[in-house]
């Protein structure tokens, strides 16, 4: 898949480069550090439709494994009771050649299927599977260092990306705040082409693991859809030796299923 540079849930720590770094250095080094092996994730995440108010809750259990040729992750949806065991799986390749491949498993009506990647992101986005909160393809723009900037007490670089399309549907520029000890984006804004704000993402929660640094909370706006996104992260396990039939797409239903019928913790 393309290079991108996106808020994921995934945050280990790097060192700072003795050199000066260029804008477009600073975000491959965003997207670049996920040295570990595996991770389990436990999340929240509550989404608000501007046009009715009405507040949509999801607790879901995230377990990733990088490979060499492909990253791998299964989400697993714990509440609410109605979508319990409604399970997605992804293998992400790293080849921008091969696409990527999901499956998905709907307990209530024992469904399961392979997806294409137009139906992918329609589950995605109706279920809330995604943990990509804001995305910046960065081939697909120019990237220039603003300089520095202080966001909550910690010194961070501004970047600005102009997309090299002006039809891009994500917005025609983006800035990026990049915290300068450890490369975790803070905020993220997009514009459209009269300069106004149309997605807004701002980290609200941060705590190492090890050696790894997570996001413990987090809001995103899109104001297209008309939404706001808020997630918590409630428990973070890395390294922790997933075992490979986790990621098998004809173990999805079982798994699913076992889910399902497994009384969730009061």
């Amino acid at each position: 898949m393309p290079k991108t540079l996106f808020l994921r849930v995934l945050l280990p720590a790097l060192a700072l480069a003795a050199a000066p770094l260029t804008a477009r250095q600073i975000l491959e080094r965003t997207v670049h550090r996920q040295n570990f092996r595996d991770v389990t994730l436990h999340l929240k995440l509550q989404k608000t439709k501007r046009a009715t108010g009405r507040t949509k809750t999801m607790t879901m259990v995230l377990y990733q494994k990088v490979y060499p040729r492909m990253t791998t992750t299964l989400v697993q949806l714990e509440s609410p009771d109605e979508a319990r065991g409604i399970s997605f799986l992804t293998w992400d390749y790293q080849d921008p050649k091969t696409p990527d491949e999901k499956w998905y498993y709907l307990p209530q009506i024992n469904r399961y299927q392979k997806l294409d990647a137009g139906a992918g992101a329609r589950y995605e986005e109706q279920f809330g599977f995604s943990v990509d909160i804001f995305a910046v393809n960065l081939d697909a723009a120019e990237h220039q260092l603003w300089g520095e900037e202080i966001v909550d007490g910690v010194a961070c670089w501004k970047i600005e990306s102009v997309m090299k399309d002006p039809n891009d549907p994500h917005g025609v520029r983006a800035l990026t705040w990049v915290r300068q000890d450890n490369f975790v984006t803070v905020k993220i804004q997009a514009f459209n082409a009269q300069g106004e704000i149309i997605r807004d993402f701002q980290l609200t929660g941060l705590k190492p693991y090890g050696p790894y640094w997570q996001e413990t909370g987090g809001a995103y706006q899109d104001k297209i859809k008309g939404q706001t996104v808020v997630f918590e992260i409630l428990d973070a396990q890395f390294d922790t030796d997933l075992p490979d039939e986790q990621f098998i797409s004809t173990k999805l239903e079982e798994k699913g299923e076992k889910l399902r019928k497994t009384k969730p913790a009061p």
